[in-house]
């Protein structure tokens, strides 16, 4: 019997992975139509938790940020909610401020 390649070997992604995987696909679009915000989705060792790391220009208006994270956050949990899998998703976010570059 031959050996398959690494890209056919079977894997099943885990409930969680599959939800980051969906959810990352879905804003690739949103990320592209605003420069100054972008995020993705990152399933934790936990099982339950996705981690939500929001890059964003450091003078970013705190008030744009925060409904930039709400609505990051409503979008996985009602895709979530669409698996019935919203009563155990958490979600945590990570800023990560990116620097205005000198020059």
């Amino acid at each position: 019997m031959s050996e398959r390649a690494p890209g056919f070997e079977e894997y099943i992604p885990s409930r969680l992975e599959w939800l980051t995987v969906m959810l990352n696909s879905l804003v690739q679009y949103a990320n592209t139509a605003d420069q100054s915000v972008q995020s993705i989705y990152i399933p934790e060792d936990d099982g339950k938790t996705i981690l939500l790391i929001i890059r964003h220009k450091d003078n970013l208006d705190p008030e744009n940020l925060k409904m930039f994270e709400d609505n990051a956050r409503n979008l996985a949990m009602n895709f979530a909610k669409s698996y019935k899998w919203d009563s155990w998703i958490n979600i945590q976010t990570q800023f990560d401020p990116i620097p205005k570059s000198s020059g």
